[in-house]
C-alpha cells in the first residue's frame, strides 16, 4: 500500500475582492497594449489551468512515488483555485466592454482540439512546456514586482500570488513526464511549438479586443510597450531568456534556483497574504 505524505506545494484558498476593482479599460500601465497583453493571458488561465491538469491526471494512478503523488495533489489543487479566482477577476474585465469571453471560448475550442488530436505524451509535454514559461514569468514578476505598481490593487495581487504558485509546483509536471513519457526530442518540439502558438493567440486576442473597443493605440503607448516587453527590464526579453535555459540537455526546473523568491513572500508581500481565507 502507497504510504501517503504532506506535499509542501499547498494550495490557497484566496479571496480576492474583484467586485470592486476600480478598473478602467486600459488601467495597466495605463496602456492599451499592456492591459490587453495580462488580459488575454489571464482570459486564458481557466480553460488552460484545466487542461495542465487533465494532462497530469492521467498520469496519476501510474504513480506510486510517495512525494510525487503528494505533489500532485498540491499542483492540482493549486491550478484549480488559479482558474476560479482568474474568472472571477475576467468577468470584471468583461464589463468593461474587453471581450474576455471570446478568448475564453476560442481556448475552450482550442483545448477539446489537443484532447482529441494529441496523445497523453503530447498533451503532457505541452503542459510542461507552458509550466515552464509560467514559471519564468512569475520570475520576473516576483523580481520586479514594481512593473504591477500602475496596474489595480486585485489585479496585482491575483498575479503576484499566482506567481508564488507557480514556482512551487514547477516541477510537477516535469517529473511526471520524465518518469512517464522521457522523450527530450518531444520536449524540446513541443516547446518550439507551444511559443510560437501562444504568441501568435495573443496577438490576435489583443487585436480583437483593440477592435472591440475601438481603441487604437498612440504612439505613446507603441513606444511604451516597446520598453515595457523588449527594453533593458522588459517582461519578455527576461522570459525568453528563461526559456532558453529549457533547451539545455538534460534541463530540469530546479536547475533555476528561484527559492528566494517564494520563501517569505507573504512577509515582503502581506496585502497579498491577508487575502488567503
Amino acid at each position: 500500500m502507497t504510504k501517503i505524505i504532506e506535499s509542501a506545494i499547498k494550495p490557497r484558498r484566496m479571496q480576492f475582492n474583484t467586485d470592486d476593482m476600480k478598473i478602467s479599460q486600459f488601467s495597466i500601465e495605463d496602456n492599451s497594449l499592456i492591459s490587453t497583453f495580462f488580459y488575454s493571458l489571464s482570459a486564458m488561465f481557466p480553460e488552460g489551468e484545466r487542461f495542465f491538469i487533465h494532462a497530469v491526471r492521467h498520469y496519476q494512478k501510474s504513480i506510486t512515488d510517495p512525494k510525487m503523488i503528494a505533489d500532485i495533489r498540491g499542483f492540482i489543487g493549486q491550478e484549480a483555485h488559479h482558474g476560479r479566482c482568474h474568472q472571477d477577476l475576467n468577468n470584471e474585465i468583461e464589463k468593461l466592454g474587453i471581450p474576455m469571453s471570446m478568448v475564453s471560448d476560442n481556448m475552450t475550442a482550442r483545448v477539446n482540439m489537443l484532447k482529441t488530436r494529441f496523445g497523453p505524451e503530447r498533451q503532457l509535454a505541452l503542459t510542461v512546456a507552458m509550466e515552464h514559461f509560467t514559471a519564468s514569468l512569475a520570475e520576473f514578476i516576483l523580481e520586479n514586482p514594481e512593473v504591477l505598481d500602475q496596474a489595480p490593487k486585485t489585479f496585482r495581487q491575483m498575479m503576484l500570488w499566482h506567481s508564488v504558485e507557480e514556482i512551487e509546483h514547477k516541477c510537477v509536471a516535469f517529473d511526471v513526464y520524465r518518469q512517464q513519457v522521457n522523450n527530450e526530442w518531444m520536449r524540446r518540439r513541443v516547446m518550439v511549438l507551444a511559443m510560437t502558438s501562444l504568441f501568435t493567440r495573443i496577438a490576435i486576442f489583443q487585436i480583437r479586443m483593440l477592435w472591440k473597443t475601438k481603441h487604437f493605440p498612440s504612439i505613446k503607448e507603441w513606444i511604451g510597450a516597446a520598453r515595457f516587453f523588449w527594453g533593458k527590464k522588459g517582461i519578455l526579453r527576461a522570459n525568453a531568456h528563461g526559456v532558453r535555459k529549457f533547451f539545455k540537455r538534460d534541463f530540469h526546473p530546479n536547475d533555476i534556483d528561484q527559492s528566494a523568491l517564494i520563501d517569505g513572500w507573504e512577509k515582503r508581500f502581506p496585502d497579498v497574504a491577508a487575502q488567503e481565507a
